[in-house]
């Protein structure tokens, strides 16, 4: 029992917020195939820190990744996702550097900022209109990479890009979770190699790990049966108040 003791390290109040913003981050995760940590970080991060809740979201991202991979590999197109991973792998580092080493109060309104800014865009329904091939694709998968490493809010940098393209939808989101399973595991590595993956993240990740790989499989089946645009409004306008609140508070 006092094992059992010392490792719930929750009350119950920061145990329902971290409760429910897991699930809500993976079941944006399953529906759109990346967005998690648009949800999970900047909540996340008023609980435990922004070091913390990266770290968090990106290990149980991991199993995110493991479960809607399979289904996404025939279905990419790995000519244009492929430079965007390199760009991503390229410069991930230099985004977690910069999130392990910059004040945490800073942290936060940077992630605030970030996420307020790409659900604008996102809202705004803007995309790429510029040229295709390897360079732009490696300078879109480097953008991810740097702002996910910093502050896990990369995707709608890979988003904007690949919706651009011509495809079926199917296509579209395979290869977005594609590149955001490329982009998942090179920030957890660099996040491992700078210390930030503590006793702590583990044990948020242990705890946090079922609930999350169920909404993630609720938020797959629900793509098949929600109309997308609501459930689409809906959670950008909740990212839009949470963004705000941070920024000034």
């Amino acid at each position: 029992m006092s094992y059992l003791a010392s490792f719930w390290i929750y009350t119950p109040l920061e145990f329902t917020l971290a409760l429910a913003t897991v699930v809500a981050g993976g079941v944006v995760r399953g529906f759109t195939g990346f967005g998690s940590g648009l949800v999970m970080v900047p909540l996340l991060a008023l609980l435990w820190g922004p070091v913390e809740a990266l770290a968090t979201m990106t290990g149980l991202g991991a199993f995110a990744t493991l479960q809607l991979i399979p289904r996404a590999i025939p279905l990419t197109n790995w000519r244009d996702v492929g430079p965007m991973i390199a760009g991503s792998l390229a410069l991930t580092p230099a985004g977690t550097a910069l999130l392990v080493s910059l004040d945490p109060a800073i942290v936060k309104k940077i992630i605030a900022a970030l996420v307020l800014l790409a659900t604008l865009i996102t809202m705004r329904g803007w995309t790429y209109r510029g040229p295709r091939g390897i360079f732009p694709g490696f300078v879109s998968g480097g953008l991810t990479g740097l702002i996910n490493g910093l502050a896990g809010v990369g995707g709608p940098a890979t988003v904007l890009y690949l919706m651009a393209l011509p495809g079926e939808a199917s296509t579209q989101r395979a290869n977005i979770v594609s590149a955001m399973a490329a982009v998942t595991i090179s920030v957890f590595i660099a996040l491992i190699v700078a210390g930030a993956v503590t006793s702590r993240v583990v044990t948020h990740v242990a705890i946090f790990m079922i609930p999350s790989i169920f909404s993630v499989w609720l938020g797959a089946r629900l793509f098949h049966v929600l109309p997308a645009r609501h459930f689409k409004i809906l959670v950008l306008w909740f990212l839009v108040a949470i963004s705000v609140t941070i920024l000034v508070t």
